[in-house]
């Protein structure tokens, strides 16, 4: 069945990807078999995130096919970037390299985009029945709750990495860190009209995820720093956001442990140089963050 593309007639699919030589080429396999079937010129664009293996040594040669490789780990986010700016379409689909979200959908995608685009700018999926272990959904859906909060967004599943819009979106964002789960509240703050639908969602097949709490302390406050500004997360505000819960983690981590020193070793916290030295920092992660939530008031009154 071929499917006639009205407004989107070409795409560049963009995956960034760290450890997924054993996904990536099934995953390339099943994107051509999609793009056989409809009518729209596409590129692939993976960006290897200084995966321990190449991803380069494990690729079939294709001639749509373009691989990059960082230096060094910068994340999704920026991995993601560098991809979207080495791309020669207008129209972009990101697309996460381990499988789950499968190429399949995307041609869903495409039909939203098209039927809906003098409404909207950016369609994405919802990860429908999600075939993650338990920890990984659990820790999934505490972030999605806490950023929707946090940022008022009205979309449905903002970690779904599967969507399609126009990368010129993206032009004078000035965003750092990693905020490519939190990339549809960052849309809807700069007033762009996004629409979802139910996608599948697979289980993992190879390798193993990288996702776990700890990520979600980063994205809280990547999110936090959005809802407190006027849509941008502006470098010295988030400077110093990421400055406030680095101090914030080390005094969980300098408190957690003066309990476990207190309760199975005997030493009383009054006389622990950890647990001082946790209320030191948690004061000062707290004065940071004022600070920032009084630049962002002083800079709004400015204007």
């Amino acid at each position: 069945m071929i499917i006639i593309i009205s407004v989107i007639k070409s795409l560049s699919i963009i995956v960034p990807a760290l450890n997924e030589e054993e996904s990536i080429p099934n995953l390339l396999m099943d994107i051509s078999k999609v793009f056989e079937k409809i009518d729209c010129v596409y590129e692939v664009i993976i960006i290897d995130d200084y995966s321990a293996k190449r991803l380069s040594d494990f690729v079939p040669e294709m001639e749509n096919l373009t691989i990059l490789r960082n230096n060094i780990k910068k994340g999704q986010f920026a991995s993601t970037m560098k991809g979207i700016k080495s791309s020669k379409y207008d129209h972009v689909c990101l697309l996460d390299g381990d499988g789950q979200n499968p190429p399949y959908e995307i041609p869903k995608l495409i039909e939203l985009y098209n039927s809906n685009y003098s409404e909207i700018d950016v369609a994405s999926g919802i990860r429908d029945d999600r075939q993650d272990r338990f920890v990984r959904k659990t820790y999934s859906k505490f972030a999605n709750f806490l950023i929707r909060k946090i940022t008022n967004t009205k979309s449905l599943d903002i970690g779904c990495s599967l969507k399609i819009f126009k990368k010129n979106l993206l032009d004078d964002l000035n965003v750092s860190g990693d905020v490519h789960r939190i990339l549809l509240p960052l849309f809807e703050k700069r007033g762009f009209n996004i629409i979802q639908t139910k996608v599948d969602h697979k289980k993992r097949m190879f390798g193993n995820t990288n996702y776990s709490f700890a990520r979600i302390v980063p994205i809280a406050i990547d999110s936090i720093l959005i809802a407190i500004t006027s849509g941008f997360t502006k470098t010295p505000r988030y400077v110093l956001g990421k400055i406030s819960v680095t101090f914030l983690t080390f005094s969980f981590l300098t408190f957690s442990i003066s309990l476990y020193q207190k309760y199975f070793l005997g030493v009383f916290v009054h006389k622990n140089p950890l647990f001082l030295l946790g209320l030191a920092s948690t004061f000062i992660s707290v004065q940071i963050f004022l600070s920032i939530i009084m630049m962002s008031f002083i800079e709004k009154q400015e204007n």
